[in-house]
């Protein structure tokens, strides 16, 4: 008798499995502590109905210059502190896979061992999805930030040239003038994001110096004091003559953040993973399905997720995220704890 995936995936253990077997990339964000719970009445609100979370905030005292005492009869004027409030966006993601069974005997000898495969991957599947939308995420912040508030958060040494310096490149220096862009509050950016190749020319240059935290089973990368993540999916726009890279810059606590796998019980094991089987496709060959979803909140602390270009009300797309249409600021500039740095290779 063959094993169907429904004897292996067991879907009450497989899903917190899931949310626990986590590549090595996510447990660093998380332990970078750029990833932070929100407060507990927002994390309440996530739970609740609806796509939009209002957040709202205390703005910041002014900066007038105090009033002199004297012996008049003057009144002292009076300020005021104002409040206002900032959107989040719960997103209700899913996905399926499914496989033909003959297509696993005719590659194996087993009806089983496609659907294995999908089932030992499926963490991994969403690791990489967060990091993509966390990417995308920061993406959208500092198109909003270009389009509408001077590119304050943005540094800049790339240069569209054949032959790039080493002033082009990244360095301590351009780092230190990208954690300039939050004033007096530059020491709060301890992570830096780059692409690969970026990463690359610090290995080249044995500019990388690697540390091992006592709760990971991992070294970890660093340059000019901060945590390195490299990846492939950081942003390259291309030019004429050379590629400019987007490395960013975050401080922890720079998103808040919620991933939950919902658990309400099916026919089929419960909501976050439901196995199904189609007996009659492939002309009786049958087919076996394995759905996985995933409700998550990746919002960056001060900014407004507007929602303005959204094609569905229960999420936004990579593209919907990186879109400046989406995003407007609400913190002062050094409140917000990203920036971004460009240079080339």
């Amino acid at each position: 008798m063959t094993s169907q995936i429904s004897d292996i995936v067991q879907p009450r253990v497989f899903t917190p499995y899931m949310a626990e077997n986590k590549p090595a990339k996510l447990v660093m964000l998380e332990k970078s502590g750029i990833l932070a719970a929100p407060a507990p009445d927002i994390a309440k609100r996530f739970k609740a109905g609806g796509s939009q979370i209002e957040v709202p905030y205390w703005e910041d005292l002014d900066d007038t210059e105090p009033t002199v005492i004297d012996d008049s009869d003057n009144k002292i004027a009076v300020s005021k502190i104002t409040a206002s409030d900032m959107k989040a966006y719960k997103h209700r993601l899913a996905k399926k896979y499914g496989a033909k069974t003959v297509a696993s005997y005719a590659a194996t000898g087993r009806g089983d061992s496609a659907m294995n495969r999908v089932a030992e991957r499926i963490s991994a599947y969403w690791g990489r999805r967060k990091e993509e939308r966390i990417i995308a995420t920061a993406e959208g912040v500092i198109a909003d930030n270009v389009a509408n508030d001077g590119g304050d958060m943005v540094y800049s040494v790339y240069s569209d040239t054949a032959s790039p310096t080493a002033g082009n490149r990244i360095s301590y220096q351009a780092i230190n003038r990208a954690r300039l862009t939050m004033g007096e509050n530059l020491d709060d950016l301890r992570v830096i994001a780059m692409h690969s190749f970026v990463y690359g020319t610090l290995l080249d240059d044995e500019k990388i110096e690697f540390k091992k935290p006592s709760e990971a089973p991992f070294e970890v990368p660093y340059y000019a004091g901060m945590m390195v993540m490299h990846s492939e999916m950081m942003p390259v726009s291309a030019g004429t003559n050379s590629d400019e890279y987007s490395c960013f810059l975050f401080a922890p606590g720079a998103f808040m953040h919620i991933d939950e796998v919902p658990n309400r019980e099916t026919i089929y094991g419960n909501e976050g993973t439901e196995i199904t089987r189609d007996p009659d496709i492939g002309d009786g060959g049958g087919a076996d399905y394995l759905t996985t979803r995933r409700f998550e909140m990746i919002h960056p602390a001060g900014m407004d997720f507007t929602g303005t270009s959204l094609a569905k009300t229960q999420g936004a797309t990579l593209a919907e995220l990186r879109n400046v249409a989406n995003w407007n600021r609400k913190y002062a500039r050094k409140n917000v704890k990203l920036a971004c740095l460009k240079v080339n290779i």
